[in-house]
């Protein structure tokens, strides 16, 4: 299956017929709740059929971004009161801290947590990764102490307090840390200037270009080297003029169905997240959370 596999609603609906655990077909081609679900004291509605769509969603979004924090821990259509005992207000308000620009604990029909929400349990459907070529490694021959799937390292996290969201994975190391090629290809641009003092290099790798941004002026490789999995290309840099947990990788990854440069200016060109949250950054943005996830499997186990 190539990378730019769709995740259309057509796909979801031939998963959900042959693995009955997911939402069931007619609330799944609805993709619709009638009243508000979440807080009672912020007004909620919470009708039976529209927890359960909202539980059986928050389940299918933690599976899919390994976040058990977004688990509701069951699907009854239930919201319990007083709201502090309510698992799944509990995981509303865990998502809404990840995806969203405000934490009320409130779902509402069409509401930027409801579009974000449908966007995150759609990752159920992401290309099948595993049918991928072989020899792609992960950047870093040591995991991080911190993953890549929660906020602010993970992909379509709020920046700029919710008016961007992230366009790729954080993966936290010391600066001047080594960063491998994560697969074979070829040095398309770089490297250049990139954010706060860091620097970037875009390969080319086949089936997808990657931005291995936040990096050092000096690099290993140059625009038109080739490269080969797991070779040394560049270290960790380091961010000045603003406060970060640590200096990191961040990588973004692009699945080539577009052209012309990376980082887009005018949102309205700009791949968007599910609730018209712009990336500022080309249409064929993909997330690379499902990819480092397989990579991590990678390793010799403990």
């Amino acid at each position: 299956m190539s990378l730019t596999a769709k995740r259309g609603r057509h796909s979801c609906k031939l998963r959900a017929e042959r693995e009955p655990n997911l939402l069931p077909e007619s609330n799944l081609l609805s993709s619709q709740i009638s009243r508000s679900v979440g807080r009672w004291e912020k007004g909620a509605s919470n009708l039976q059929p529209d927890v359960e769509v909202v539980q059986r969603l928050l389940e299918a979004a933690a599976q899919a971004l390994q976040a058990p924090e977004l688990d509701p821990k069951g699907v009854d259509g239930k919201i319990a009161r007083p709201p502090a005992t309510s698992n799944t207000v509990a995981a509303i308000e865990a998502f809404q801290s990840r995806f969203t620009s405000s934490v009320d604990g409130l779902i509402a029909p069409e509401s930027q947590t409801w579009h974000a929400l449908l966007d995150a349990a759609g990752e159920l459907d992401q290309p099948d990764v595993s049918t991928e070529p072989h020899g792609l490694v992960f950047p870093f021959p040591t995991l991080p102490v911190t993953d890549w799937i929660h906020s602010p390292r993970a992909f379509a996290s709020n920046r700029n307090n919710g008016l961007r969201a992230h366009a790729g994975c954080d993966l936290y190391f010391a600066k001047g840390t080594w960063i491998h090629a994560i697969g074979d290809g070829t040095v398309v641009r770089g490297p250049y200037p990139f954010y706060c003092q860091t620097f970037a290099l875009e390969v080319d790798h086949g089936d997808f270009l990657a931005r291995y941004g936040e990096i050092q002026a000096k690099t290993t490789v140059k625009q038109g080297d080739k490269v080969r999995a797991g070779q040394q290309i560049a270290r960790v840099g380091h961010l000045v003029g603003i406060q970060v947990p640590s200096d990191m990788l961040h990588l973004e990854l692009y699945d080539k169905s577009a052209s012309g440069p990376l980082t887009i200016t005018d949102t309205g060109r700009s791949k968007k997240r599910s609730d018209g949250i712009s990336f500022m950054r080309r249409k064929d943005l993909i997330d690379p959370t499902p990819r480092l996830n397989q990579w991590q499997a990678q390793f010799p186990q403990a």
